[in-house]
């Protein structure tokens, strides 16, 4: 409390405090918070089942989950239900404030949009609604998570992700053919990331730096 009273300014946040997952759960009745810091570990309910309790009715989740544990060999299967970070124990000032500036930065993010030319037309696309693009040659594939159909424009894989990462620094470029937004990952493995449960290879070249990137967020 003293640490987000500092942060936010008295009065200007409401916090509330749950001893068990039953309970937070209970709460969500009354409508979805902005954050959650929920402990892994908690009694009659988990951390774990709370926030999936949490996701079936946050459908565009748009609530920032920061995990909290002393384990961190529980975070890699919590992907699937996309936290925003995780805080190890024992948690300090310093940590809490970093999370909560991140997840400043990203709510300002939420609407960037690039410009992209698709069937010689100028069009701007939110590039947090971007999950994977595909190099088919100087033919890219951008597909999104809203189930539209995918975008298709002409250019360097290159030029495009640095074009996505100026306006939200999310994107790996996984393979030669393949750039993934980070946020969209729901597991991934030493050969393999996964983005709405459709497996991409990890090339050689750039695994060692995709893995470390990606245990940057446990």
């Amino acid at each position: 409390t003293k640490i987000l009273g500092r942060y936010y300014g008295a009065g200007k946040y409401l916090q509330q405090d749950f001893t068990n997952g039953a309970e937070f759960v209970e709460s969500l009745d009354e409508g979805l918070p902005n954050i959650v810091f929920m402990d892994i570990e908690m009694k009659m309910m988990g951390g774990r089942e709370a926030v999936q309790k949490l996701r079936e009715r946050d459908i565009n989740e748009s609530v920032f989950v920061v995990y909290v544990s002393s384990h961190t060999e529980h975070l890699v299967p919590l992907f699937p239900l996309h936290p925003f970070d995780f805080l190890e124990k024992p948690v300090t000032d310093k940590a809490v404030i970093s999370i909560l500036d991140k997840i400043g930065e990203r709510m300002n993010a939420e609407n960037r949009t690039c410009k992209l030319i698709v069937d010689r037309k100028e069009i701007n696309v939110n590039v947090n609604d971007v999950a994977w693009v595909q190099s088919q040659g100087h033919r890219l594939e951008i597909k999104t998570c809203t189930g539209a159909m995918p975008y298709y424009c002409y250019g360097k894989l290159d030029d495009l992700l640095r074009t996505l990462n100026d306006a939200c620094d999310d994107f790996l470029r996984i393979h030669a053919s393949y750039v993934v937004n980070r946020r969209y990952i729901t597991k991934f493995t030493q050969k393999e990331v996964y983005v709405e449960d459709q497996a991409f290879p990890i090339s050689v070249k750039f695994r060692n730096e995709i893995i470390m990137k990606l245990h940057e967020r446990l």
